[in-house]
């Protein structure tokens, strides 16, 4: 330990503030040289409520299912991992039915829209479970934002000289066709969750929504069900590939309604190609804007939705 020399000691005596700055620096070395001798501490465990196996997806739902722990719900998916949902029961019982809502593209569920509309939907009757949608990754985003390019048949065989780029370009391709395929599952294992928390709670799933990118993910989904539910875009952003085969993905299948809620004339040339292509029960509606929709919208929205689904 350091010694602090007396300079006056009559100086001292007569300042006793002098003293007390002595002790003052004299106790602060004590805590600095027991830190140094301190054995590591062990690392903190974590709470005991503390959720398992849920994977990081970058969209606060730890912190969203403290913010609402009556409506989260995690749901098991078939990778051993969860993801979070809010439901919302219908303020009036009996339910119309129940409705799942895929939110936009990076907007949790709550967040953006999502939030909003779920809880004027339970107010009008249905009950609503409500899923965020994690974006893709930066290399990802890029080949789903971009047209697909037809294949060119080769008619020469590689020289040499230039086997080898030939075959990178294979692999390239598989392995970004592998990324798509794990990011397109996922999300279709979170709705497939979601209905069945549903089911277990004995609604009948008669609709699902679709928000921005979000549109994409339900029409996928939807197509695949014996009988699949009404689906319903609100301010639908397609990936031009989901684009393009719109109209022959659901020629295919036994959707019974789609309903477009649209900011944009799109929406009016997206139900011309599908009444082209002889797709039943599409109908558009424009909510009279151009701006992107927003939470304060959410009303809106669920008027136009609760009306359309009302029985014909």
């Amino acid at each position: 330990m350091r010694r602090f020399r007396t300079i006056s000691r009559n100086g001292y005596r007569r300042r006793p503030a002098g003293w007390l700055l002595a002790l003052a620096l004299a106790g602060s070395v004590l805590p600095a040289a027991a830190k140094e001798n301190k054995a590591p501490e062990t690392p903190a465990q974590p709470p005991a409520n503390e959720v398992r196996g849920v994977v990081s997806s970058g969209l606060g739902e730890w912190g969203l299912s403290q913010r609402f722990p009556d409506a989260a719900l995690w749901l098991d998916l078939e990778d051993d991992s969860r993801t979070l949902a809010l439901f919302w029961p219908e303020m009036e019982p009996p339910a119309r039915g129940a409705l799942i809502i895929l939110a936009d593209e990076g907007e949790n569920a709550e967040s953006g829209l999502a939030g909003t509309l779920a809880r004027e939907l339970a107010h009008r009757k249905f009950a609503v479970l409500a899923l965020g949608l994690e974006p893709p990754s930066a290399a990802l985003e890029q080949i789903l934002e971009r047209p697909r390019p037809t294949p060119e048949l080769q008619s020469e065989e590689p020289s040499p000289d230039t086997g080898s780029p030939a075959t990178i370009d294979v692999m390239a391709a598989d392995a970004v066709d592998d990324l798509e395929v794990a990011y397109r599952e996922h999300i279709r294992e979170e709705l497939v969750a979601g209905a069945a928390e549903l089911g277990k709670r004995e609604y009948e799933l008669i609709g699902v929504i679709g928000i921005g990118r979000g549109g994409n993910h339900v029409v996928a989904y939807a197509v695949e069900l014996e009988t699949p539910p009404a689906l319903i875009w609100v301010g639908p952003k397609f990936y031009p590939h989901d684009a393009s085969r719109l109209a022959a993905t659901l020629e295919k299948a036994s959707v019974p309604r789609i309903l477009e809620l649209s900011l944009s004339d799109t929406g009016e040339q997206r139900e011309a190609g599908l009444k082209r292509a002889r797709v039943p029960g599409f109908s558009v509606q424009s909510m009279g804007s151009y701006a992107p929709f927003v939470s304060r919208d959410g009303k809106a929205l669920a008027g136009r939705i609760s009306a359309w689904l009302k029985p014909e």
